[in-house]
Order: structure tokens, then C-alpha cells, then sequence
């Protein structure tokens, strides 16, 4: 901002193109974890079976991490699609939440391989709270700025804030609750997606 004067990037259609690309490699990523197993020359059925139960852990931390980090994606085409500008600020605040979320693979894959440890846990934990966090900046930043279509009603944006605000408190306790036990911790992660598995109702327009 310069001599009081705020700058503003009408639409938001860069910002959706960059955004979709980072969601792309980062589900591409994930995937890249599910490895073939390496097998005998003479393998057996069970041979396989056995390799197979070892890796569920990876598909079940791979399955959770898609269906998350897609939630993220429905609910951030849903907001930016409710959006009549941008400015700077939420150009970085929207860079913010792309860290936390291409950073995902990782814990995922740590997660996969040591699913019952604590460390791995709570850093997947944390990761999410993080994403969480900055998408609810990034959804203050705009209500607190005026960036919505003016066609939004107060009250739905309102109620888009307030329910913002569940994620990280959930994460967080996520976090604190594998000290106590992990499997609090990987069914605050299973459950948590259920809740926000519908979009932000935003884009409610007032007739």
C-alpha cells in the first residue's frame, strides 16, 4: 500500500491455475510412495499376500492424505470461486497454505512406515494444523478486507469464519493427544475429513 491507496488484482484466475498445479504434483507425490514390493524368484500367493499386508499401512496413509488434501482442494476452488478480487496479501497467504500442503507427502509416507510411532504422528499432525491455520488466515484476510462478491450476506460469511476456526483447534489436539495414545491421534485424522467433506458454504447468494 502506497500513499494509502490498496492494490487489488481483479480476478483470481492465475492464482487458481498455480494453485491446481501445486494440488496436482502434490497428490502425484503421494502416490509415489506405493511402491511394488520386491518378491522371491519363486514367489507364492501368500508371498504376495504377506508383502501386500505389509504395505497396507502406505495405502491406508496414501488413501487419508488424497482424501484430505482433495477436501482442501473442493473447499479452495469453492472459496476463490466466491471471490471478486484478490490483492497482494492474499497472493501470499494462499502461497503459505500451498507449503504447508505440498509438504504433505512427507509425513505421509513417514506415517506409512511407522504408523503407531509418535513422532511420525505428530508431525502429520502438525502439518495439518499448519495447512489448517493458513486457510483460515487466508479466509479472515478476504472477509476482513472486502474481497468477497459483494452478493455474499454477512451471516453466511460469518458462519464460514466460526467454522474455520474447528480444524486447527482439532489438529491441534491431534497433536497433544499422541502423547496420551496415537490411535486418538490417526482417528482424529480419519474423522476430521468427514466433517469438512462439503465446501465452505460461501457462496450463498442473499435473493
Amino acid at each position: 500500500m502506497e500513499n494509502g491507496i490498496k492494490e487489488y488484482t481483479p480476478g483470481t484466475n492465475r492464482m487458481d491455475a498455480f494453485s491446481d498445479g501445486v494440488f496436482a504434483i502434490v497428490v502425484t507425490l503421494l502416490v509415489l510412495e506405493l511402491r511394488v514390493p520386491v518378491l522371491p524368484e519363486n514367489f507364492s500367493t501368500q508371498d504376495v499376500l504377506r508383502e501386500l499386508l505389509h504395505l497396507s499401512p502406505k495405502f491406508i496413509s496414501f488413501a487419508m492424505s488424497f482424501v484430505i488434501v482433495a477436501i482442501f482442494w473442493v473447499n479452495h476452488h469453492q472459496f476463490f470461486h466466491s471471490l471478486e478480487k484478490t490483492d497482494r496479501a492474499m497472493l501470499w497467504y494462499n502461497n503459505l497454505l500451498l507449503f504447508w500442503l505440498s509438504f504433505v507427502p512427507f509425513p505421509t509416507a513417514f506415517i506409512g512406515e511407522h504408523p503407531v510411532s509418535m513422532i511420525p504422528v505428530m508431525l502429520y499432525g502438525a502439518v495439518l494444523f499448519f495447512a489448517s491455520v493458513s486457510f483460515n488466515l487466508m479466509l479472515r484476510h478476504a472477509v476482513k478486507s472486502n474481497l468477497f462478491q459483494h452478493t455474499i450476506s454477512d451471516k453466511v460469511l460469518r458462519q464460514s469464519v466460526k467454522r474455520g476456526k474447528i480444524g486447527p483447534v482439532i489438529y491441534f489436539v491431534s497433536i497433544i493427544s499422541a502423547f496420551i495414545s496415537v490411535y486418538i491421534s490417526l482417528a482424529i485424522f480419519l474423522l476430521v475429513p468427514v466433517f469438512y467433506f462439503s465446501p465452505q458454504k460461501i457462496v450463498r447468494i442473499e435473493e
